[in-house]
Formats: structure tokens, sequence, C-alpha cells
């Protein structure tokens, strides 16, 4: 945890630096407009909207893990439960044969 929050302020450093180094203007057309912003905000935009994406994604398979977990544990539940099953139908077994010797 403490080697990813470093890592991400060490990125997050060095994007503000490029950032502030690259603080012309730019325009950018959009379909429906036309808009002139610091490039240093433009990249600061895209830094931010590309770790909530990443966000999301972990969210998504975070979830999609643990679903998997859920599922798994049921399975060795009932696997669990046939083992006891079998083991008592073993030694039941093994009763009959010690009686009929």
């Amino acid at each position: 945890m403490e080697k990813g929050f470093i890592g991400a302020l060490f990125f997050a450093t060095i994007v503000a630096i490029f950032a502030l180094k690259n603080g012309d203007k730019v325009l950018i057309d959009f379909i429906f407009a036309k808009v002139e912003v610091s490039q240093a905000i433009v990249i600061f935009v895209s830094s931010i909207l590309g770790a909530v994406i990443v966000a999301i994604l972990g969210v998504v398979k975070n979830l999609k893990i643990k679903k998997e977990l859920r599922e798994l544990n049921k399975r060795i539940a009932i696997i669990e439960e046939e083992k006891e099953k079998l083991q008592l139908s073993m030694q039941e077994q093994g009763e009959k044969i010690d009686r009929e010797d």
C-alpha cells in the first residue's frame, strides 16, 4: 500500500512539474466550441481523468474477485459437507464389515 502511495505521489509530482513547465495557452477544438486554456490545466485534467478511470476499473475488478471468492467459498462448503457424509458412510460400511467378520 505504501509503495503504491509513494509511486502515485512521485508520479503526481512529475506531472505537476511537467505541467508547470508547459503553461502556454492552447486552443482546444471541440465539435461545438473552441476553448483556449492553459496547457497545464489540460495536463492536470487528463491526469485526473486517467486516475478516475483506473480507480473505477480497480473497483470493478475488486468486486468481481469478491464475487468469485464468495462462490468458491460456497463450493468449498458443499464439498466439505459431501466429504463428511462420505466419511460417515465409510465408517458405517467399516462397522458393517467388522460385524460380519
